[in-house]
């Protein structure tokens, strides 16, 4: 007893850790899926539903790389997608994950989502002065100076938001700089926000020194940076009642704002496009697939109906034999009876004429009943398997349970007719009736050979005695 549950309990044991190997693996699969899409195909829900199926078969208890990147990924897509409440619920739980399983790269990461989704959520700005501050702290320590440089800006960002100290925010953004490898690059957003705290201290000259400052920086193509520049510079124009150059940033502003509405409603008009394309080609492919369904229920249908037609014709052509063979068998009885009764009324007074008629009359019946078998026979399924018969010639060998239900088949159908044989010419036997009948139903010497077990020589001496025993017309009938 002892060792059955030492046995059940090993026995479970390696199951449940080769599950959970397999959702281990599944998960790592179904992450990195997830991540092709999101980075190669920017298609966010895809990727959505890869990663959270990964996730259910991940323990959230316990913290993990695997988990930290989920949930950060997880972050990104939903923030991608403008869902910011789910963006900063699955950035503050992969956060609280790292507390567990140290990795500052992804822990910073997650501080500047939290932060961010924060700073998006109206009256939620101190939180995110917060977590930016944090952000700082770490990346600081970690002597990360892009993600201290970003930290910094977004600090004074949030300062300025708040109403906070125009001073700090200042300096906040003198201190970004100061972290920043591309200073150069950066000239254009350290200019630009130190325009927006000179805007909001009212400091009209200092503001447009600034904006014109940024503007030496940034990209032609960057209309929206432009269009932001010239509107801010209009107002300070205005303010400092330079109104002729006030209407130049005004036109300017203008002439921006309508080239990137165009330039937008392009871009989507392209992305509209692109997924009209998109759904155009999946129902056609849809419809394509619904067509061919179609045209394979309906062939199957039809072949159905067609089958079913030939079974119901070929089941009336079966009643239809049989109930010729009934009268036959009842115009058989009747002529019999008749040249019976006659005989015996007569007993010998008809003449040699008037018997011959009876006689040729008797045997068309029975040459119709014959031919009338033959009919039926070859509707029945063992016809199939008599003509099949001939593919073993070479083998030469049939078992008694292959071969006694065929000749019991053909006994069956022709049993009036071998008797009908052996009433006109009494000197036939058993075995040279079914020799003929073989033969009346189309098979060869080397067919009936190995269903009857007899040797070809043998046969050909049956069809002798046959020939010498029946008259001619008996003879051209069945084996002619």
């Amino acid at each position: 007893m002892k060792n059955l549950l030492l046995f059940l309990l090993t026995f479970v044991t390696i199951t449940f850790f080769f599950s959970c190997k397999n959702d281990k693996e599944e998960a790592e699969q179904l992450y990195k899926e997830g991540v092709d899409c999101l980075v190669k195909e920017n298609k966010y829900n895809e990727a959505a539903d890869k990663f959270l199926h990964s996730l259910s078969l991940q323990n959230e208890k316990k913290a993990t790389q695997l988990l930290i990147s989920t949930y950060q990924h997880l972050s990104t897509v939903y923030w991608e997608q403008d869902y910011i409440d789910k963006a900063l619920f699955y950035a503050q739980k992969g956060l609280h994950c790292t507390e567990q399983f140290k990795n500052d790269s992804l822990q910073a990461q997650l501080l500047n989502r939290v932060a961010s989704c924060y700073y998006m959520t109206s009256g939620k700005e101190d939180s995110a002065y917060i977590y930016y501050n944090r952000l700082l702290e770490l990346s600081i320590l970690r002597g990360d100076t892009v993600m201290a440089s970003n930290a910094c800006n977004n600090i004074g960002s949030v300062l300025l938001t708040i109403g906070g100290d125009v001073d700090e925010a200042l300096a906040m953004f003198d201190k970004s700089q100061e972290h920043s490898l591309h200073r150069q690059r950066d000239y254009f957003k350290y200019h630009y926000n130190r325009s927006r705290c000179f805007q909001s201290q009212g400091m009209w000259a200092e503001c447009a020194d600034e904006i014109r400052l940024s503007m030496q920086y940034i990209d032609s193509a960057d209309i929206e940076a432009l269009e932001k520049n010239y509107r801010r510079l209009y107002v300070c124009k205005k303010h400092l009642e330079q109104y002729e150059e006030a209407c130049v940033c005004a036109d300017s502003s203008y002439f921006l704002a309508d080239s990137l509405f165009r330039f937008k409603q392009r871009e989507e008009l392209k992305h509209i496009t692109e997924q009209y394309q998109q759904e155009k080609y999946e129902a056609e492919l849809q419809l394509q697939q619904s067509h061919w369904v179609l045209v394979v229920v309906t062939i199957v249908l039809v072949a159905l109906m067609v089958i079913v037609a030939v079974m119901y014709s070929n089941k009336k052509r079966m009643l239809r034999l049989q109930r010729r063979m009934d009268t036959l068998k009842v115009q058989i009885s009747k002529e019999k009876e008749q040249q019976n009764l006659l005989s015996d009324q007569s007993e010998g007074g008809e003449s040699v004429e008037e018997e011959n008629t009876k006689s040729d009359k008797l045997s068309e019946l029975y040459t119709q009943q014959i031919l009338l078998a033959r009919d039926i026979y070859r509707s029945r399924p063992a016809c199939n398997k008599l003509r099949q018969l001939r593919y073993h010639v070479d083998n030469g060998y049939l078992s008694d349970d292959e071969r006694l239900p065929i000749i019991d088949s053909i006994t069956e159908v022709f049993i009036d007719s071998i008797h009908n044989l052996r009433s006109t010419f009494p000197e036939l036997t058993a075995d040279e009736c079914l020799y003929a009948i073989l033969v009346f139903v189309g098979c060869e010497n080397s067919v009936i050979s190995i269903l009857t077990k007899t040797s070809e020589a043998t046969l050909r001496k049956r069809r002798s005695r046959f020939k010498q025993k029946v008259n001619e017309k008996a003879f051209a009938l069945l084996i002619g």
